[in-house]
């Protein structure tokens, strides 16, 4: 659905983006994160049309971003991260613009009762943008990306002004989109793209430096796995019980547990499991376990260490 060969953007001596190339799926929901600068924004612009790459190909849909770009955005639905709204306009005025612009004609009324419910807006139709709260002009601001059914949907910090429970329903909302339109979600909120994404893609400094599955971009950026381990024993019958355990290379004591109790990472060869192994030694030690669970790289974690090196032109 979305394609981007060997893309590049320079402005003047930046170098924006560099050999950028992915592909999306229809019905995924990719979620594309980096630091300020990384690029994110000059990508979607690519993508939809905004502006043009210095070199590469992008297509959406089948259609080059630069040979058709009526068709390219017929089929897409853009949030970017400040729309230009008008302040004078109702609610209600503003949506039914934008259905026009759209040439919705005969499917307009559908569309708009559908966005109006999907978005949480009935409160606000009646009101003019300027007097809106930062989570309402989101709203609306999704509201019109949504407006004429896009096939694509390139959402540029969605959530953004939104409160705890409307967060939620956006969240739900995209995820019911995915069934049956392909996303791209750019977002500095590292939690919603693990409960939203299929995939996430890392840019940092104009490059790509991530793209997988939560659990493939861990395996990226750590060689070890690790498990912890707390349990009722004395510290020296400890080292004896793992210090033959199958690929541990190294581990390291807890120590802030209390007297009697043995807290220990135990860092081990990711193809060993030495789970089971562990189990063997609770059970012909008596041991009393306190903790006992795999441990694994958070997001953020991960996060950082693929973007080590800040910069880049957003």
């Amino acid at each position: 659905m979305i394609e981007l060969n060997n893309v590049c953007k320079d402005y003047g001596d930046t170098k924006a983006l560099k050999n950028v190339s992915f592909s999306v799926k229809k019905g995924e929901i990719i979620g594309f994160v980096g630091p300020n600068g990384a690029g994110k924004t000059t990508t979607m612009k690519i993508i939809t049309t905004y502006t043009a790459q210095t070199s590469g190909t992008a297509s959406v849909g089948g259609y080059d971003v630069l040979e058709d770009p009526l068709n390219v955005r017929r089929i897409i639905g853009y949030l970017p991260e400040k729309v230009p709204l008008y302040d004078d306009m109702l609610v209600s005025e503003y949506l039914t613009f934008i259905g026009e612009a759209r040439h919705l004609n005969g499917r307009f009324r559908e569309r708009y009762d559908w966005v109006i419910e999907a978005c949480g807006l009935e409160s606000a139709l009646a009101k003019k943008i300027g007097v809106l709260s930062k989570g309402f002009r989101q709203r609306t601001c999704l509201a019109q990306a949504l407006i004429h059914d896009p096939e694509v949907l390139i959402l540029d910090e969605p959530t953004s002004g939104l409160d705890p429970i409307q967060i939620i329903g956006i969240r739900n909302l995209i995820r019911d989109l995915a069934h049956e339109k392909t996303i791209i979600l750019s977002t500095h909120i590292l939690p919603e793209v693990a409960n939203v994404a299929d995939r996430i893609l890392v840019i940092n400094d104009g490059e790509i430096v991530g793209n997988g599955s939560f659990d493939e971009l861990i395996s990226k950026v750590t060689s070890k796995g690790s498990v912890y381990i707390a349990v009722r024993s004395a510290k020296k019958d400890f080292e004896t019980a793992v210090k033959d355990l199958p690929g541990i290379s190294d581990l390291s004591y807890d120590s802030t547990t209390p007297r009697g109790v043995v807290g220990c990472h135990l860092y081990h060869n990711p193809k060993d499991d030495i789970v089971a192994a562990l189990n063997r030694i609770i059970r012909d030690r008596k041991w009393d376990v306190l903790e006992f669970h795999r441990e694994r790289l958070s997001l953020e974690e991960s996060f950082i260490r693929l973007t080590r090196s800040q910069g880049g032109v957003s």
